[in-house]
């Protein structure tokens, strides 16, 4: 444990030694930061005054998260947030912590269309990262985050006061359109430009190749799907768009790597043109963009 009157230099040398037990080198280095950042202290002032010695309220601080840390709390819940693309997002068990593939996903759609979308809706927004980061580079937009789950429209609609940004965030079940439309979420005359979408995907027979820390700590009707079901999600937001996207409209997906091809011919049957499967940086076939 920390003791008081630690200096910068003792507590970073302290929370690696205590985070390379569970997390490789890299990791070790960039969460030391984030919590020394979380407790007031950036880079640079880690660098420059090194010596500097903390008061016993911080050290209690970073005592309580190494604590929490060697439960197998994500570091993201333990502090309370993360960053996405160029904003912060506020996360806890009630929403996935964002992932790099899904800030892939935000950046190709601004690399690949300069166009000035109007329109726009993420469907299952979850702690509204996709829409936030979308309403921050399309500031004229008008978008809207749709969830299920009513905490996790809750913890967005404070991600979208934290970031000063503003969406429109609805709570409805994408798997009952119908009702989405009879409880007064959406019009039926409501139509998107663009509509992104990063359902669950990961099948139920996956989990034992998944991390404790996220199998305990994160909602699990977020992140899996049946297996004898797995384009579920796909088919209920085709049946969305059918309504709801505009003729020449964009529709982004992110995807389970196994049913890249299966998802791109479920589009290219519903008469979607220039069906596009991307890879991610792992070379991974993880998303797919195709025009109506």
């Amino acid at each position: 444990m920390l003791q008081n009157r630690a200096t910068l230099k003792q507590i970073r040398f302290y929370l690696l030694n205590e985070l390379r037990q569970r997390y490789p080198e890299n990791e070790s280095e960039s969460i030391t930061r984030l919590i020394l950042e979380h407790a007031g202290f950036p880079l640079s002032v880690c660098l420059l005054e090194p010596e500097k010695v903390t008061s016993s309220t911080v050290i209690a601080q970073i005592n309580k998260i190494v604590d929490e840390i060697h439960t197998g709390r994500p570091i993201q819940y333990i502090l309370g947030q993360t960053q996405f693309c160029t904003i912060k997002v506020g996360v806890d068990e009630s929403v996935l912590i964002p992932r790099p593939e899904t800030e892939e996903m935000v950046h190709l759609i601004l690399s690949e269309y300069k166009q000035k979308f109007r329109r726009i809706i993420d469907l299952g927004t979850g702690s509204g990262c996709i829409a936030l980061a979308l309403k921050h580079h399309f500031p004229d937009a008008q978008v809207t985050g749709l969830d299920v789950s009513k905490k996790a429209v809750s913890v967005a609609k404070r991600n979208g006061r934290l970031n000063g940004l503003e969406v429109l965030w609805v709570e409805g079940d994408l798997l009952n359109e119908g009702d989405l439309v009879s409880a007064g979420t959406l019009n039926k005359k409501d139509l998107f430009d663009l509509v992104v979408s990063n359902p669950p995907y990961v099948l139920e027979s996956e989990k034992k190749f998944m991390e404790d820390n996220v199998l305990q700590h994160e909602p699990g009707t977020a992140l899996f799907v049946k297996d004898d079901d797995p384009l579920l999600h796909y088919l209920a937001i085709l049946g969305f768009c059918e309504k709801h996207l505009v003729a020449g409209g964009q529709l982004w997906v992110e995807i389970n790597e196994r049913f890249g091809r299966k998802i791109a011919t479920l589009f290219e049957n519903a008469g979607y043109q220039q069906v596009v499967v991307l890879k991610d940086i792992h070379e991974k076939e993880r998303f797919i963009n195709a025009r109506k």
